[in-house]
């Protein structure tokens, strides 16, 4: 079923142009100041107050996904229902999640308590080039026993019981995608503009792509880096690729500029390459994570419009109008475990598989009389 696309205003028009302009001005000026003025002036036009680029770049970005995880938990209304409906606890508890893993493990840790450790001045930062590298990238698992120990071991057993609910719950990426899908404008984004054709998740084979890249990216640079090859232009190579083409291009100007016109989880579907290990791995381990479909549904398929990961989620719960039994999960799916489609059915046909016990299901929510005669 296609979805109706509702004509733009002037001023969403004009907002989207405007957002555009930002996330491109915003990013290029955070990872590559040295574009615009040359090295040595770089402090005295973008070090504002005496801070770096990198800790302007990340309080802005935090102060946009704390505030608006804030401005979700205070209306506390569902920002996927289309009737008042009061925030899940689900909900409640993903956007809390958002908050404090964003203001403290993507904000607090990395740029204010290292400078009360340092017993230096707080607005005197010295000039260095903006660290590029990020935890998404699977090839700092490569480079240290932290990275190591984070992306192949502690992020593959968040998996096994959680699924891809870092993703949603936690990924400094993925927290700004949240809460932009949860605006009104945002949330209208992901329901028209999300690509759903069959051909639009074929092309989910470019995570594989990206991720294959990334391995090989790492598989080098620790053997550069333990003198078993000499290849400083092939790093060097690999490392412009990496920083132009896939952080920059795809990752940020894309991944984020084009939230008006592709959704809000272009990157994450296609582009990330921790969200693909992530799915193999939920996929061949057979992750505990699913969603249960009930026989409540009634087959009007809110659900696949509000997933902003272009899954068919009404495939799964009915077929012909006739509800289906059964779960999906990360070894049919990309599901991030958001709960959009959850919270939005208006006759509760879905649920997350408990984790602890997942043979022990709940018994399908009852239908309102309201909705037995849909």
């Amino acid at each position: 079923m296609a979805t109706r696309v509702t004509p733009r205003s002037w001023q969403e028009h004009l907002f989207c142009v405007i957002f555009v302009l930002s996330v491109i001005c915003f990013f290029l000026i955070y990872k590559y100041p040295q574009w615009f003025v040359a090295e040595e002036q770089i402090v005295d036009y973008f070090y504002w107050l005496g801070k770096s680029t990198s800790f302007w770049y990340a309080t802005v970005y935090s102060g946009f996904v704390c505030g608006l995880s804030l401005w979700v938990l205070k209306r506390n209304r569902s920002p996927y229902s289309g009737v008042k409906k009061p925030l899940s606890q689900y909900q409640r508890r993903k956007f809390l999640s958002i908050f404090f893993a964003q203001l403290i493990c993507f904000y607090f840790v990395p740029f204010i308590l290292p400078e009360f450790l340092d017993n230096k001045p707080f607005f005197s930062d010295p000039y260095k080039p903006t660290d590029k590298d990020a935890y998404i990238y699977v090839y700092n698992g490569f480079l240290s026993a932290s990275g190591f120990l984070y992306v192949f071991v502690l992020v593959p057993l968040t998996v096994w019981y959680f699924g891809k609910r870092y993703c949603s719950w936690f990924c400094s990426c993925g927290n700004l995608a949240e809460v932009v899908g949860a605006t009104p404008i945002g949330n209208r984004w992901v329901k028209q503009y999300t690509p759903r054709s069959e051909g639009a998740r074929k092309l989910e084979w470019l995570q594989y792509a990206v991720l294959c890249f990334a391995l090989f990216f790492g598989a080098i640079m620790l053997l550069h880096g333990l003198e078993i090859i000499s290849a400083p232009r092939l790093v060097d190579s690999l490392r412009e690729i990496q920083d132009l083409s896939i952080d920059l291009m795809f990752g940020a100007l894309i991944g984020v500029g084009a939230y008006p016109f592709l959704g809000t989880r272009i990157w994450c579907r296609y582009g990330c390459p921790l969200a693909g290990m992530m799915r193999l791995f939920g996929k061949f381990s057979r992750s505990r994570f699913a969603v249960v479909t009930h026989k409540t549904c009634r087959g009007f398929n809110l659900c696949s419009k509000q997933c902003p990961m272009g899954i068919d989620v009404a495939k799964y719960a009915h077929k012909d109008r006739k509800p289906l039994e059964g779960e999906f999960g990360l070894n049919n799916s990309p599901c991030i475990g958001c709960g959009g489609c959850v919270d939005i059915c208006p006759v509760k046909a879905l649920s997350f598989k408990k984790i602890l016990n997942p043979h022990n299901l709940s018994p399908s929510p009852q239908v309102s009389k309201h909705h037995k005669s849909v």
